[in-house]
């Protein structure tokens, strides 16, 4: 609903109110809609407290974000905006889609905006006006504007992001409890689906909202149809499948890929999906630049102070799929885990290993983005279209909660862990210990692939591996030679040697 924007002549009446309204409140659109009237509504305190306290202190403020983290509208004519009352009044001006108003390159402002920009830079020079402005911007925008005498440069510790916007733990718990149709099923269960629902979306608060609607769908339908409701374990199994009526109707990931958050992937070109993949390996050059900052801007890498990431998981997991492209799948799956990890070392293209550039400067050695890209490509090609192989952001760009991968196969769930050169080898180990961070997933196994370029197998090499392998038994070591000829995979009941003929797996 919509409040009538009022004349540029304030009343005497109006003047006397605590508040004045000035502009257009509420959304214009049913699902993003905000009714602080409904008892479901989440206050989200702790974060409204950051705004405004910023706000306050610093007088203006910016929020990035990417689409589907809870960005309303509003909008008022910049001339009533000259004409606010100042005296005895706190003007807070709140300006949606600021982006807009962004200069490119050495050009003025968009849309004649100089105006705008002058008002920020008073605001920000003069700490004793009575103006408050609030941006709400596209996410990895920089405001540098150099027409001025002095850059209106809004720095970082006036700027919220995406990791600011998502949903804490509390939060995630709080949403389910108040719109989930079936929470009461969870019962004991519902801290194992918070932290689910928190592993599947990365807090992305559109993807949170997306995933709930799609469980909602179900509960509805089962409700409407007299059937019986799922048990914990069966909301819990959608979470951990991504599928809603059984293992391979894909619903659930579906929905999620469908949203505006991710489906912006498939406005990338070929050569920009090319850059984004050199990003993922680590090789990205400086003709890749404008690629990287067209994906910030997009939403779909996100960039904090230490390192660049995905957005979410469910955006990482769509871009792996969109580089796998089309895989021709086996014919009958592994009976066992052993058995899918010998299939996929044997068909990994080594080839492309080979010839990467994701390499370390000071060795050159494969970078474990190159081998989590290429095992997640052979183990589409050594299990049948049944399986669904996932990948979830791991290690990648240096995050800790997501396992590599997941292969579920129907009645078998199983985990799989990279690592190169051992790197932190009882960390990942201690991820699957009761407690840790993948106990939640409710595997049937998992294992640990640890891939090290070793020159020769003297009797120091040997005895390193002896003992790493001793500390796990769900660890696989492959080693490999440094012309990546020679394969061999052990572990601490078997030895292989794999022939690198990467033969097809129809069988």
């Amino acid at each position: 609903m919509q409040a009538e924007v009022p004349t540029s002549d304030f009343g005497l009446q109006a003047l006397q109110q605590d508040v004045v309204w000035y502009g257009v409140r509420g959304s214009t659109g049913m699902l993003q809609s905000v009714d602080l009237q409904d008892e479901r509504t989440l206050s989200r305190s702790s974060l409204t407290n950051v705004v405004i306290n910023r706000l306050v202190e610093k007088h203006v403020l910016l929020v990035k974000s990417p689409p589907m983290t809870v960005k309303q509208e509003c909008k008022v004519e910049w001339s009533r905006v000259k004409s606010l009352p100042l005296n005895g009044y706190t003007v807070y001006l709140i300006v949606d889609e600021a982006q807009v108003l962004y200069k490119t390159g050495a050009t003025s402002p968009r849309l004649k905006s100089a105006e705008f920009w002058q008002l920020v830079k008073r605001v920000l020079n003069n700490k004793d006006t009575g103006i408050r402005v609030l941006m709400f911007a596209a996410y990895g925008s920089d405001l540098q504007y150099t027409q001025l005498s002095t850059p209106v440069e809004i720095p970082p510790e006036l700027t919220l992001g995406i990791e600011h916007l998502n949903f804490g733990i509390d939060e995630i718990e709080e949403y389910v409890t108040k719109w989930f149709r079936g929470f009461k099923c969870l019962q004991d269960s519902a801290t194992q689906f918070f932290a689910l629902l928190a592993l599947l979306t990365g807090g992305h608060v559109g993807l949170c909202v997306t995933a709930i609607r799609t469980l909602n769908g179900v509960y509805r339908s089962r409700v409407a149809s007299g059937g019986a409701l799922p048990s914990a374990q069966g909301w819990i199994g959608m979470l951990e499948h991504g599928s809603m009526q059984d293992h391979e109707d894909h619903q659930l990931f579906d929905a999620l890929i469908s949203t505006r958050a991710v489906k912006v992937l498939e406005t990338l070109e070929i050569e920009e999906l090319h850059g984004l993949e050199r990003l993922v390996y680590g090789v990205s050059t400086r003709s890749d630049a404008d690629i990287v900052n067209l994906c910030i801007r997009r939403g779909i890498i996100v960039q904090t102070a230490d390192r660049i990431e995905f957005s979410s998981p469910v955006m990482w997991r769509y871009f792996v799929k969109m580089r796998v492209g089309h895989v021709e799948r086996a014919l009958h799956g592994p009976n066992t885990l052993q058995e899918m990890i010998a299939r996929v070392v044997r068909a990994i293209n080594y080839d492309s290993i080979r010839k990467t550039l994701g390499r370390t400067l000071s060795n050159d050695i494969p970078l474990e983005r190159a081998w989590q890209m290429e095992f997640f490509k052979a183990s589409y090609r050594c299990t049948p279209s049944t399986s669904v192989t996932s990948a979830d952001v791991g290690a990648l760009f240096g995050s800790t909660g997501f396992i590599d991968f997941t292969v579920d196969c129907g009645d078998d769930f199983w985990g799989i862990e990279l690592l190169r050169e051992g790197s932190k080898l009882d960390e990942h180990i201690g991820r699957f210990a009761p407690g840790g961070p993948y106990s939640l997933l409710q595997l049937n196994d998992y294992c640990l692939v640890d891939f090290r370029r070793v020159s020769s197998m003297g009797d120091t090499t040997r005895a390193t591996i002896t003992t790493d392998l001793n500390r796990c038994e769900k660890l696989y070591i492959v080693c490999y030679d440094p012309k990546l000829a020679h394969v061999s995979v052990l572990n601490a009941h078997s030895v292989w040697n794999i022939f690198l003929n990467r033969a097809e797996y129809n069988i």
